[in-house]
């Protein structure tokens, strides 16, 4: 993709966003009363509520942070430069367009790690694939408390598939290498081609390592949608069952994990909760008075200001690190 069509590409997504952003906010009634009631939630929110909602989410990036050394198994990442990394790359995802994040993200493990770019594009494959499976398990669980139909079944499907591509992406890999040496060469590209390769093994030679970070994934999951649960109660919604809540929560991080989001993701995290909630046969007005939509534009403002507030903290310990510095 050249940088025409990756410039064309976030310009698209950013305009999608912003459209989406105003139409969700005009569609329950006024955009002013609508962009009222959610001003008037956030100030009221709940700070037992907000600060339990903020340790779930540290605790979140806690695990995301041990499972990037456990998929970083040949290089030495400590915990706490691996949760600095993880709380600038979250806070990355919440602000910047088309999962850019996950760019900075490699830059950030070959600076402060010393971790190869293949190295470093291996453990952001295998975990955005791992997190497929991990949603797709605890939203395909919702259904003995409630939840049945077609989500269920595309729910355990993704799952399936995401186990099925996670122990076979090497033998993927190994089929395009001589493709790749043969076009490329013996250069940069065919080095981090092989890089990246040799990384994903770890599905096949470290099965117990593989056995962790994915354990370590569902527990991330679960803890997440409890925040997502605690960020509803801060602003006033209570009552509904968890797992109406952790089905549409799920839907809403999906959007988070793809690449079609703009700034801030405004707009289509939005879209996914709104979805979520549809999916599981809630719309319009939820107990405790807010809207769907004025409880997920809500939800995701407090969301992002802890992802902001972690962020700071994680970007402020890299500095003071310096470059491959300890923590």
């Amino acid at each position: 993709m050249n940088k025409h069509m990756r410039n064309a590409r976030m310009i698209t997504f950013l305009i999608a966003g912003a459209a989406l952003t105003y139409y969700l906010l005009s569609r329950s009634g006024s955009m002013e009363s609508t962009v009222s009631n959610i001003v008037t939630a956030l100030g009221r929110a709940n700070p037992l509520w907000f600060w339990i909602s903020l340790l779930l989410f540290a605790a979140t990036q806690l695990i995301r942070a041990w499972r990037w050394q456990v998929l970083s198994w040949d290089h030495n990442i400590k915990l706490g430069q691996s949760l600095s990394l993880t709380a600038v790359h979250v806070g990355l995802g919440h602000l910047l367009p088309v999962r850019l994040s996950d760019v900075v993200l490699i830059g950030l493990f070959r600076k402060y790690a010393a971790l190869p770019v293949g190295n470093g594009v291996a453990t952001v494959i295998l975990a955005k694939i791992m997190d497929v499976v991990a949603m797709g398990f605890v939203v395909a669980c919702s259904f003995v408390a409630g939840l049945s139909g077609p989500v269920v079944y595309i729910a355990a499907s993704a799952s399936a598939t995401g186990l099925l591509a996670l122990f076979f992406l090497p033998l993927i890999l190994s089929l395009f290498t001589k493709p790749v040496k043969a076009v490329f060469g013996t250069g940069k590209i065919t080095s981090t081609w092989l890089e990246l390769k040799e990384a994903t093994e770890i599905t096949s030679c470290r099965k117990p390592r593989i056995a962790v970070a994915m354990g370590l994934s569902i527990t991330g999951w679960a803890v997440k949608l409890f925040m997502f649960y605690a960020l509803l109660r801060s602003v006033g919604v209570h009552g509904l069952p968890m797992w109406q809540v952790f089905t549409a929560s799920a839907i809403t991080d999906l959007t988070m994990a793809l690449p079609v989001h703009g700034l801030l993701s405004l707009g289509t995290v939005e879209a996914g909760w709104v979805a979520g909630f549809k999916l599981t046969g809630v719309s319009g007005i939820l107990p405790g008075g807010l809207s769907v939509i004025e409880a997920g534009f809500s939800v995701h403002l407090l969301w992002l200001s802890m992802a902001v507030l972690l962020m700071l903290g994680g970007t402020a310990a890299l500095l003071l690190s310096g470059r491959k510095g300890n923590i």
